[in-house]
């Protein structure tokens, strides 16, 4: 590992410990304190090492820190502490029945007494139409760019006409 790499993967570290909220990866990510490319290769190293974890495993570009390592002074010292601990939720959990994930269930709780309840729709509808922009209005676009487009094109032909 390089010394460049090892302050960039220090100063990534230092960032998440004092974020209290995650880290959102985009260009402007650490103020031009490092370069891009060098957070991005200090952001690869921290996962691989799981000091950082992303929130979203298809989408990598907001990142916490990992628990385990929120003690650590530095990102060497972190390493160190995740990779010699075991988490507990996952050393204690023992589960003997499958996990049965169901998609689409609402958030509704259900009615209570046996009865239905109803829900009442409204017969308006939530979303609005974007206004439509001046320059492309039907009077407009038929009209005004035609009558322009023949003027600029006699302009065109009378000044080049000066020239011949």
């Amino acid at each position: 590992m390089t010394p460049e790499l090892k302050v960039a993967c220090e100063l990534v570290f230092q960032e998440h410990k004092t974020s209290s909220k995650p880290i959102n990866w985009n260009k402007d990510s650490f103020r031009g304190r490092i370069s891009f490319g060098l957070a991005a290769m200090a952001k690869e190293t921290l996962e691989k090492r799981n000091i950082i974890c992303t929130l979203n495993p298809t989408k990598k570009t907001i990142t916490t820190l990992n628990p385990l390592a929120v003690t650590a002074a530095n990102f060497e010292e972190a390493g160190e502490m995740v990779q010699n601990k075991i988490p507990v939720l996952v050393a204690n959990k023992v589960d003997h029945k499958p996990a049965y994930v169901t998609h689409g269930v609402s958030n509704f709780a259900p009615a209570t007494g046996g009865t239905d309840t109803l829900l009442k729709v409204s017969d308006k509808s939530l979303t609005t139409l974007p206004k439509v922009k001046w320059r492309l209005k039907p009077l407009f676009y038929k009209i005004v760019w035609v009558v322009g487009a023949a003027i600029a094109g006699v302009l065109i032909t009378y000044l080049l006409g000066l020239l011949v």
